[in-house]
């Protein structure tokens, strides 16, 4: 029996002492290292572990014609394991001469590893004979893999009102092959006000035709949105990076094609908004903006009550429009009916044409006297889009009859109840004195030696000075709001990073407390406003302060990021990780932007 033990722990001894001794090599082998111009290069980066985090070189404006493309190996003889993972590109240059490919590196069980640089010479470009054509081989079926994959941006309108509703809908047409997508860059909305749609968690995948051909496709983002001014508008495109599957050309290990990825970054069609201020003519002085088929009503709880008895009135607009953007009318009661403040309410869905639903104010009235009294009729105007016209909606009077209570006083009664007879009309009314008599009581003498004269001339000669010195302090304040204005972005930086590590759980508060945290100090560092945050715009500000491109790119992934996981339902967001980059990123810029 120890002899057994003994062997047992000689085994586990070799074991361990193999998985010590085992080295990893990483490497970079290209397929050949001189290649004519209209021909691409193969690089493939072979490892003999299973390595994770797999980093490329930077590829020195080659442009990457497939790939990455991934494979891997593995087979027993004699009991031994050998293993091969590959990550496979192919390359293509626009100009000749030597480039010099960087490292990539890899992990593998917890170490990183690093490939050597190499050399790739691309010389003049080569005439194919017509048999060649047959050696593109994988190239040529990767490039055909994306060609059933299409990024379109479809709008319900390009030429509406001002304040109409228009429908912005994000759609990723397909047929078979994608296996992915990430978002790069979401548009923005200038003179737009916008409504996000929120979407499902997991993407729906719908039938629909693209260019009257049969297409499976994904919506990826929509938006309701209303034109706040007239003239004509650009939307930027959404951009992509989409991953699809292609067939390698070898098998693996136990005889199956192998399957590849290839990536792209695709953009949908810039689309242009030409948007028409509505007409003068027949606009009523009571419009508010509504635009759309819209209906308008007042409803009481009852219209028969007591005193002290409560009532609610709902004043509701529904219907089809830009319920967002109206102003629902204010009731008039008579001064017997108290009317409180109301409660908000409302249920919007969106439709074809913008927003459907309700809103509606819900005001409590409390009578106070017996009798018959009246809520008085309210107006709503509205452009309707079908006729193309204004329509007023004008509500009954609403008739509230208080059956029991107090009577409300009326002016007979009160003249009774202050009294109308001679006696009491001599005690309120004194008789008006025809002659008025003077008596002077002021001391000239004593009045210019007092305190009180004193006090009155020194006062101005103390407040000049002093009024002075507060009009220069003002001005230099003034001068210096730009510093208080940062100083206060500073704060709110810091403020919305600590609540964004706070709801760290919840992806939705996390992403806005962080965008808010990343606007606020940009704000306080490059003295800009949200409006004028765009990509192309903070690039170039970083780099006028000396930003180093490295920094300024890993701030624009993080803020493309945030603004991803926000607007759209992809769930394969890691807040963790985005929270400990922002972490970083701010803290190093905040060292290059003193």
């Amino acid at each position: 029996m120890k002899s057994l033990l003994k062997y047992i722990l000689l085994l586990c001894l070799f074991i361990g002492s193999q998985h010590t001794w085992a080295q990893y090599t990483f490497e970079a082998k290209v397929s050949r290292e001189s290649v004519p111009l209209n021909e691409s290069v193969r690089i493939d980066f072979t490892m003999n572990g299973d390595g994770d985090n797999f980093s490329p070189p930077s590829f020195n404006g080659l442009k990457i014609v497939g790939g990455p493309n991934q494979s891997v190996s593995q087979s027993w003889i004699q009991g031994k394991r050998t293993f091969s993972k590959t990550y496979s590109y192919f390359l293509q240059s626009t100009k000749k001469g030597k480039i010099i490919l960087g490292t990539a590196s890899i992990e593998i069980e917890g170490k990183t590893y690093k490939t050597s640089p190499i050399a790739i010479t691309f010389t003049d470009a080569v005439q194919k004979q017509p048999q060649q054509s047959q050696q593109r081989g994988l190239n040529s079926i990767q490039q055909q893999s994306l060609e059933h994959i299409h990024l379109v941006t479809e709008v319900s309108n390009t030429n509406p009102y001002i304040n109409e509703p228009i429908n912005v809908s994000y759609k990723i047409y397909f047929r078979d092959g994608l296996s992915g997508y990430a978002g790069k860059k979401i548009p923005k909305y200038e003179s737009f006000w916008v409504h996000n749609i929120s979407q499902p968690a997991q993407p729906v995948l719908k039938k629909g035709k693209y260019k009257g051909e049969e297409y499976n496709y994904i919506e990826i983002k929509r938006d309701v949105i209303m034109a706040q001014e007239s003239g004509s508008f650009t939307i930027d495109p959404l951009v992509l990076d989409v991953q699809a599957q292609v067939y390698t050309g070898r098998r693996d290990f136990w005889g199956f094609p192998e399957v590849g990825h290839i990536e792209k970054e695709i953009g949908t069609n810039k689309v242009t908004i030409n948007s028409k201020a509505l007409p003068e003519k027949g606009k009523p002085q009571n419009f508010s903006g509504g635009v759309g088929k819209l209906q308008f009503k007042a409803i009481p709880s009852k219209t028969e009550t007591k005193a002290g008895d409560a009532i609610t009135l709902k004043v509701q607009i529904s219907g089809q429009g830009n319920l967002d953007l109206i102003s629902i009318p204010t009731p008039e009661a008579q001064s017997a009916l108290e009317l409180y403040d109301p409660v908000y309410s409302e249920k919007t869905i969106p439709g074809v044409n913008g927003l459907q639903g309700h809103r509606t104010n819900e005001y409590t009235i409390i009578p106070q006297y017996k009798g018959d009294y009246y809520i008085r009729p309210m107006e709503f105007s509205y452009f309707d889009l079908a006729s193309k016209s204004y329509k007023t909606i004008i509500t009954d009077s609403i008739k509230i009859a208080v059956l029991e209570g107090p009577t409300l006083p009326t002016n007979k009664e009160a003249q009774e109840v202050q009294g109308t007879d001679n006696t009491e009309e001599s005690e309120l009314f004194q008789p008006i004195e025809e002659k008025a008599t003077f008596i002077n009581n002021l001391d000239t003498n004593s009045y210019w030696l007092s305190n009180t004269h004193i006090a009155l001339t020194l006062l101005p000669l103390i407040a000049i000075p002093c009024f002075v010195v507060f009009i220069h302090k003002k001005r230099e304040l003034d001068g210096d709001i730009e510093s208080i204005r940062s100083r206060k972005n500073n704060r709110l930086a810091r403020k919305y990073l600590i609540d964004a590590k706070k709801c760290i759980l919840d992806k939705d508060r996390f992403y806005e407390a962080l965008e808010r945290c990343l606007h606020n100090f940009l704000k306080a560092k490059l003295k800009i406003e949200t409006t004028e945050m765009s990509n192309e715009t903070i690039q170039e500000l970083l780099h006028a302060n000396q930003v180093s491109e490295e920094l300024s790119a890993s701030f624009l992934s993080l803020k493309n990021a945030c603004e991803w996981a926000r607007y759209t339902p992809s769930d394969q967001v890691d807040q963790n990780k985005d929270y400990n980059t922002a972490v970083q990123v701010i803290s190093q810029l905040e060292k290059q932007l003193k």
